[in-house]
């Protein structure tokens, strides 16, 4: 299977980035080269592109898409496919650059393309005539319907526990970016990293039961905490953060922070007590942004 085969569906991935143009809140410094059948994409906006594009996993091709500011420099050394910056940005040699398009940017490639740059021109045309993409670059955007492939089963266990099952999708993306196969070093594997030996590599790797096991385990903890604290929201936080750093963990933190004056029951004084920068305290931030963003563009009821 040749990576070229796809270069379509990596271009329908950075249209959507575009389109959305979602603010950049971090920078990711780069991975190491994927492997062969792993096509990478840079755009302004992580959210979303895998999203679009699951679809491809059935034609055996694993997309890593991040967001950031293009590095030239990957394109051209084959570390990325495309790139989406600002059409002011001087190009180096090496590289080809689409038509102007939404909100003053331009698809970059390596100059081999010129097929795909063909396509892509032809396709920007199209799409600029429509209303919609009027309606985009007046900012307006209309409310999607997918989050992933994994969506119906998101809602069934979501509606098991009584949460959001767009709060679900949100852990689930900050854990495994929706790849059922994804594994951590520590050994938690599957879409919501489940790390225990209590279950078989079966039941990790299937979707279903991931999501059970995993769900299961945020009711647990919500109940737990319930008992402690009162305000829902600032409980949440603490359920994130025990998701993530061990419920033991927080919990010692807790005591903790009682112990020094603070209050037990307000994330932001028990995080204070984790050194500056903690992965923890990231994932609470990164799980409710894309939260909020989920709300914000996708319907809360699906058929």
């Amino acid at each position: 299977m040749r990576k070229r085969d796809f270069r379509p569906v990596i271009i329908a991935a950075c249209l959507t980035a575009v389109m959305l143009l979602v603010p950049v809140r971090d920078k990711r410094p780069e991975r190491e080269l994927p492997p062969q059948d792993t096509l990478y994409c840079i755009a302004p906006s992580e959210l979303h592109i895998d999203l679009v594009l699951k679809e491809a996993e059935d034609l055996g091709v694993f997309i890593v898409a991040e967001k950031g500011e293009a590095v030239l420099d990957s394109l051209l050394t084959g570390r990325i496919d495309l790139a989406v910056v600002s059409d002011t940005m001087p190009l180096p040699h090496g590289v080809i650059a689409s038509r102007p398009f939404l909100q003053e940017t331009v698809w970059v490639l390596r100059d081999t393309e010129t097929e795909a740059l063909r396509k892509i021109n032809d396709w920007m045309s199209e799409i600029s005539a429509t209303s919609a993409y009027k309606n985009l670059e007046k900012g307006k955007l209309d409310r999607l319907i997918a989050i992933s492939r994994y969506d119906s089963v998101i809602q069934k266990h979501a509606r098991n526990i009584g949460w959001d099952w767009r709060l679900i999708a949100a852990v689930i993306y900050n854990e495994s970016r929706f790849h059922n196969e994804a594994n951590s070093g520590k050994g938690a594997q599957g879409l919501m990293q489940i790390l225990s030996s209590k279950y078989t590599a079966e039941e990790m790797s299937d979707p279903d039961r991931n999501l059970e096991i995993g769900t299961q385990y945020l009711k647990k903890l919500d109940r737990m905490l319930s008992k402690k604290i009162k305000d829902t929201h600032e409980r949440l936080k603490f359920v994130l953060a025990s998701y993530n750093f061990g419920e033991g963990k927080i919990q010692r933190l807790m005591d903790q922070a009682k112990q020094q004056g603070l209050d037990p029951a307000r994330w932001d004084d028990v995080s204070s007590l984790l050194p500056e920068g903690h992965h923890t305290v990231s994932y609470v931030e990164k799980v409710l942004d894309t939260y909020r963003d989920y709300s914000r563009l996708y319907p809360a009821n699906r058929p």
